[in-house]
């Protein structure tokens, strides 16, 4: 294990969870995965989006965060590479271990989440951070309580959810989502965040529903390593270069947009603790 990361438990090897391979070709989901948060639009766009909204939010350099359910580190990455002070957790090794290999300054803790958060070395971060994570899990109400017990009161626990049931495929129930939210769905779940405020639900990544609508009928049929693998596949590079572009358009016109009741492909959220 490198030597960067910091055990305090860990997810079982063969522990389903949210893992890109359980059929003997997690090596090539890996890098498959790496290779789309670098390069792939989506992945791109999503981090511009999250560095936004927390600069909105009164945090930029020098804020100290702590992501849970890292991953293999992408927004860690785009984070930190803004000034961030991350910390970054995840219960899978191998993912953990891609975060690791990255060049920028992260502190990492390798833990399975599902054993709470009491463990945790440090619990007095700024903001929490769960970036599509609580889509996965039985319990994210828990998930969520967890996590605010993470920030230091008045600090912030923020996070994006996939939206639109109407979008659901095979690529959902092969990423082990158990459901994709609606704005409405998203605030009755924050309203059950005991010692927290609801601050925003913000729709995002509103152009590409028509788009990912169609690629779910021909990519989102199967639910086989395969097909996860295959919607990782970066787009040729005129077509990867123009919806990123599309998308930041959107991103810039966000302030018109939020007010216009027209739901995206995802979901941004944003509590604040009581103090």
């Amino acid at each position: 294990m490198p030597s960067k990361i910091r055990l305090v438990s860990e997810l079982a090897g063969d522990h389903p969870g949210f893992d890109l391979a359980r059929d003997g070709a997690a090596d090539v989901a890996v890098e498959a995965l790496r290779a789309a948060e670098n390069r792939h639009f989506w992945y791109l766009t999503r981090n511009r989006f999250i560095l936004d909204r927390l600069r909105r939010l009164g945090l930029g350099p020098g804020a100290r965060l702590i992501e849970l359910g890292c991953g293999s580190g992408s927004v860690a990455a785009a984070l930190a590479r803004a000034g961030f002070d991350v910390t970054a957790v995840d219960g899978h090794r191998a993912l953990l271990e891609v975060a690791a290999r990255r060049p920028e300054s992260l502190t990492l803790w390798l833990h399975d989440l599902a054993r709470g958060v009491d463990a945790l070395p440090d619990r007095s971060f700024e903001a929490a951070g769960l970036f599509d994570v609580i889509e996965h899990l039985d319990a994210p109400a828990a998930a969520l309580q967890d996590a605010l017990r993470c920030v230091r009161p008045g600090g912030l626990l923020v996070g994006t959810v996939p939206a639109l049931m109407g979008l659901w495929s095979g690529i959902d129930e092969r990423a082990g989502h158990k459901v994709r939210y609606t704005t409405r769905t998203l605030r009755e779940l924050l309203r059950s965040v005991a010692g927290a405020a609801t601050l925003e639900v913000v729709p995002f990544n509103r152009v590409l529903v028509p788009m990912i609508w169609l690629q779910r009928q021909v990519v989102g049929r199967g639910a086989d390593t395969a097909h996860a693998i295959q919607n990782l596949a970066v787009p040729v590079w005129p077509v990867n270069a123009a919806l990123g572009g599309l998308v930041a358009v959107e991103q810039r016109l966000s302030p018109l947009l939020d007010r216009s009741g027209l739901e995206g492909s995802s979901l941004w959220f944003a509590l604040r603790r009581v103090p």
